[in-house]
């Protein structure tokens, strides 16, 4: 049986909220050869959101960056469906 925070492959699910950077996240993904395969914008809530989509063999990455009135901080979301040591290098820089 499968725990709701794991998926197929041994790998793990974990979204976490990030108080760096966009640009700081996306460094950090494309030093460990991650590769941007998808963009999009993305409306919820009445915000808007640019979401974008890295990929690395079987592991998956999310990261929304939230877009509005410069006014206001807005914080990226990392969403990480890979293995423990992605997870656990995504944390550190978030």
């Amino acid at each position: 049986m499968v725990k709701s925070s794991e998926v197929s492959r041994g790998q793990l699910l974990k979204s976490m909220p990030s108080f760096v950077s966009y640009e700081k996240i996306e460094a950090e993904l494309l030093d460990m050869n991650f590769k941007e395969i998808s963009k999009s914008t993305v409306v919820s809530d009445s915000r808007f959101w640019v979401k974008h989509v890295y990929r690395k063999g079987t592991e998956t990455i999310t990261l929304s960056d939230e877009i509005g009135e410069v006014l206001y901080l807005r914080d990226p979301v990392v969403t990480i469906c890979g293995n423990t040591e992605t997870i656990k290098r995504m944390k550190k820089v978030a």
